[in-house]
């Protein structure tokens, strides 16, 4: 869960929106298009098919045409993903120790320490979801108490 976040923040670092409007309605664009071309293609083949062989071996031969391109885009999605996968980068290895997590908050340092946030991250995965919520009730009965004075 917290790798994934991880992941989704670095993200956001490298975030120009300026761009991203811009691909994300050129994608849409490109998408509408190709679905409406699709569609007309279709109906044009039916209406032939239909007319020449009749409507019942039309929609046969339409039918399967679409589920062999299914087919084929789903395996090769599905080698894509794969090798994209054995391509993707290691991530850094974690400490095996919260001592940089324990230093950095007993020193009263700056929280934003790497070595402090992955030994955080780490331990924090390896929680079930209602160990960190009492965690983060406790967390957050501490700093408000801590606040009132």
């Amino acid at each position: 869960m917290f790798r994934g976040f991880y992941r989704l923040l670095v993200a956001a670092s490298d975030w120009r929106p300026r761009e991203f409007l811009v691909t994300v309605v050129g994608a849409e664009l490109v998408v509408l298009l190709a679905v409406i071309s699709l569609g007309f293609g279709t109906f044009a083949a039916y209406t032939h098919l239909a007319a020449s062989e009749g409507a019942a071996f039309a929609a046969l031969v339409i039918s399967a045409s679409y589920g062999v391109a299914a087919t084929l885009g789903g395996v090769t999605l599905w080698l894509w993903h794969s090798r994209s996968a054995r391509r993707r980068p290691a991530t850094p290895d974690l400490p095996e120790s919260l001592e940089p997590l324990l230093r950095s908050l007993g020193a009263g340092t700056n929280l934003q320490d790497p070595l402090a946030l992955l030994g955080a991250l780490r331990e924090g995965r390896d929680l079930s979801p209602m160990e960190l919520l009492a965690i983060s009730l406790i967390g957050g009965f501490l700093a408000g108490r801590n606040t009132g004075k």
